[in-house]
């Protein structure tokens, strides 16, 4: 039992003194430190309706890496722009309490970036034209809450993830503007739900150690990530989004290698999100 012990520790020990060449003795027998192969995934859990406060919630683990998201809706004014469509808003909230690889106070720089990206993802998803209680009166304005309760690796997918199950889930009250009054009222009692232009799928690979291509990187891989490229798909298989960040490289083969996986992890994404 002793032995068995000090191997743990000694295996532990190396681990936290020598990351890069841990995972390299892993890598290079074309294995992964968890077991996985290079491009297998792990797991994806969505439960929607999650918060009972929330007009539409989701809850979303990838292995260890936990995602919630809450959506409130509120009347507001629409854009004098736009007068007939509503708002959605998103944010991701990575705070200290998911992982100590971030710090409290005002969002970082990843999490605004990654706000400001399934924004735009998002903008293809929902047509706000139905959050329109009446045209240049009032609207519907969608808050999206994205926060990761634990950080291993991959928090992007699990938060697009999360918001597509939190919007499949979304259900607005029927509401009616009384011309006199200028009140907005809302009948609880009927609600509706939003028809989506699309799903999107996400799926995102590293490129560790300038190496080695691996699918859905925890946390220990991230850090050794030199590259990382996100391919999102649509429900008709269509690629919708490919976003590459860091300094490495991926070359054009590698991006349609990438894609193809994706296609392949599709359908476990679909599945979870049923």
């Amino acid at each position: 039992m002793a032995s068995t012990e000090q191997l743990t520790f000694a295996i532990e020990t190396f681990k936290r003194i020598h990351p890069v060449e841990f995972q390299r003795r892993f890598l290079s027998q074309d294995t992964r430190h968890d077991g996985r192969a290079f491009l297998q995934f792990r797991a994806t859990h969505v439960v929607k309706g999650t918060i009972g406060t929330a007009q539409g919630s989701a809850t979303v683990r990838i292995g260890n890496t936990t995602v919630v998201c809450g959506i409130k809706a509120e009347v507001s004014e629409p854009d004098v722009n736009t007068p007939d469509q509503g708002y959605l808003a998103t944010n991701v909230d990575l705070s200290p309490i998911c992982s100590a690889n971030y710090r409290p106070g005002a969002p970082g720089d990843e999490a605004q970036v990654d706000s400001e990206h399934i924004f735009r993802l998002f903008g293809e998803v929902v047509d706000l034209k139905q959050l329109c209680i009446e045209n240049d009166q009032a609207v519907w304005s969608l808050s999206a809450d994205i926060v990761c309760l634990k950080s291993d690796g991959n928090v992007l997918d699990a938060a697009i993830i999360a918001l597509m199950a939190a919007v499949e889930d979304l259900k607005l009250p029927q509401a009616s503007l009384d011309p006199a009054t200028g009140v907005v009222s809302a009948d609880k009692a009927i609600e509706t739900q939003l028809t989506l232009r699309k799903r999107l799928f996400p799926a995102t690979f590293s490129l560790v150690d300038d190496a080695y291509l691996v699918a859905d990187a925890d946390d220990a891989e991230e850090r050794l990530a030199t590259a990382t490229l996100l391919v999102v798909l649509d429900d008709q298989g269509r690629l919708a989004n490919v976003w590459k960040r860091g300094a490495g490289t991926i070359d054009r083969p590698t991006i349609a290698r990438c894609i193809a996986e994706a296609k392949n992890h599709q359908n476990a994404v679909s599945s979870a999100l049923e």
